[in-house]
């Protein structure tokens, strides 16, 4: 099989998404970590839009982690990601849908709204294994980069705020739903599974996760995490990183 190419953010909870579906269907891939600033230069180069993750397969640019998740599924048919059913493949995609609405969205602007202003620890997270050129580039252009992330992510006390009401509402919607089931669509593990594990993963911190968190997040993100730890989506989350989620090593 041709060699392929995530690239990415190391952080980026999106891009967790793409990483899972590859490693769960053991697909031969290589890591490329960009850095938010300097990514652009090779985004634009590879596909139509900026962000990442973008899978490249044999020249072919995959761009989204949900429209990478489709295109593996039609790469390894072998282990679905989609539900067979029709019903349950319409719910699914409504799933993950939300999730990356309601959830990745919202935990990522309310999360950076305080991450960004620490910066010894937010540019320790941005440049975590990344090209080399990372420290000394951001030692000079910091500044510029945490002001285009607020600017192209809407990032300001006001809309974390927002946020922070959204995020609970999607933890809540999760929580209802877990408390009935062991997955979220049916009775099968799947990209609704993925979608919702890896977005929140960032609160949660599993052990499987591969990306180094800190110790101890900032107030008031602490607060956030310790208020939630007694929900049902919490031990979920941990389950489904200790039983579907095998890095693969390459």
């Amino acid at each position: 099989m041709t060699k392929v190419k995530l690239y990415q953010f190391a952080i980026s909870h999106y891009c967790e998404k793409a990483r899972w579906a590859l490693d769960y269907k053991g697909i031969d891939y290589k890591r490329i970590n960009l850095i938010p600033g300097p990514h652009l230069l090779t985004t634009r180069r590879l596909a139509e839009k900026t962000s990442v993750p973008i899978l490249l397969d044999d020249g072919k640019a995959i761009q989204g982690s949900g429209a990478i998740i489709s295109y593996l599924d039609k790469m390894v048919p072998e282990k679905p990601l989609m539900p067979q059913e029709a019903d349950l493949e319409k719910e699914a995609l409504e799933i993950e849908d939300y999730c990356d609405r309601e959830i990745g969205v919202h935990l990522r602007r309310y999360f950076y709204n305080t991450l960004l202003w620490d910066r010894p620890l937010v540019t320790s997270l941005l440049l975590q294994d990344g090209p080399k050129y990372g420290p000394a580039l951001y030692a000079v252009m910091f500044p510029v980069v945490r002001k285009l992330m607020c600017k192209s992510m809407n990032i300001n006390p006001e809309s974390a705020k927002r946020s922070e009401q959204r995020l609970t509402d999607g933890i809540e919607t999760l929580n209802k739903i877990l408390s009935k089931q062991k997955f979220l669509v049916g009775k099968d593990f799947s990209r609704a599974d993925i979608a919702a594990a890896a977005l929140i993963a960032p609160l949660v911190q599993p052990k499987e996760h591969d990306f180094r968190w800190p110790n101890v997040f900032p107030e008031p993100l602490a607060a956030f995490r310790r208020e939630h730890e007694r929900d049902p989506f919490f031990p979920w989350v941990l389950k489904m990183y200790r039983e579907c989620r095998k890095i693969r090593r390459y």
